[in-house]
């Protein structure tokens, strides 16, 4: 198989790549700087998974700019890189959607303000910086080689988290002084547990779903992202073989 390697990064593209990363990180700090409140906070998937976001684009972003500096000629970055990268933006796109589709609507001060409270810092750490973080990496990361196999990467942050989560609780944890989870989705100390099910207790603590038909519905919808952002990474990795054999 030919390997992307021989590909010279274009100036347009690393420059482009550089400018979303950087805006990226900056948002992400931005909005955990007016976020966050004490060590409690570096237990939500949120802020996890922006550090976790932060930490990949920063390494390459380093390496974009050294690209840049010797004209695209060599390329410094490796599939692992790339799948450590692929597994931090299934994790920023685990917090974009569950704020929008979760718990942004089911916030007690409403689906605006649940963006727009703390100076808009909720509205950088779950949109800002996984919208950017996202489209620079369908847009940017085509040279990532993948199997049907890496799709595993998909589930492993959120079950990760899944554990860490049923663990801190185990020890005694609790979030807003009751709840077993940070999030309503995953408080398995609410009335239906793991495996209940009651609509009418939908709230703030709880949707009303057990929590073992939430995960198991949430990893079928990653792994269906996960394909499809491998999907189109394929589709600009062979579009950008077909252009270098018509040179």
């Amino acid at each position: 198989m030919e390997h992307l390697d021989v590909i010279v990064y274009r100036k347009k593209e690393i420059v482009l790549g550089i400018v979303m990363k950087l805006a990226a990180i900056i948002a992400s700090v931005y909005g955990m700087y007016k976020t966050m409140t004490d060590v409690m906070s570096f237990t939500y998937f949120t802020n996890l998974s922006n550090f976790f976001i932060d930490a990949v684009l920063l390494v390459f972003l380093v390496t974009d700019v050294i690209l840049l500096i010797s004209g695209g000629e060599k390329v410094y970055k490796r599939n692992w890189q790339y799948i450590i990268k692929f597994m931090a933006t299934i994790s920023i796109t685990l917090t974009f959607l569950i704020y929008l589709c979760i718990l942004a609507p089911t916030s007690s001060t409403g689906f605006l303000n649940a963006y727009l409270q703390n100076g808009a810092g909720s509205l950088c750490v779950h949109f800002i910086t996984p919208v950017l973080a996202i489209l620079d990496f369908l847009m940017f990361d085509y040279r990532y080689h993948s199997t049907k196999a890496h799709i595993i990467f998909a589930v492993i942050p959120p079950l990760v988290y899944v554990a860490f989560v049923v663990i801190a609780a185990g020890l005694g944890v609790r979030w807003n002084g009751i709840m077993c989870a940070p999030y309503n989705f995953l408080n398995f100390g609410a009335p239906t547990g793991w495996f209940g099910f009651d609509l009418s207790l939908m709230g703030a603590d709880t949707l009303g779903i057990g929590v073992g038909y939430m995960i198991l519905v949430l990893l079928g919808i990653f792994i269906g992202i996960g394909e499809g952002y491998l999907a189109l990474k394929n589709r600009r990795q062979k579009a950008m073989r077909a252009k270098l054999r018509k040179r």
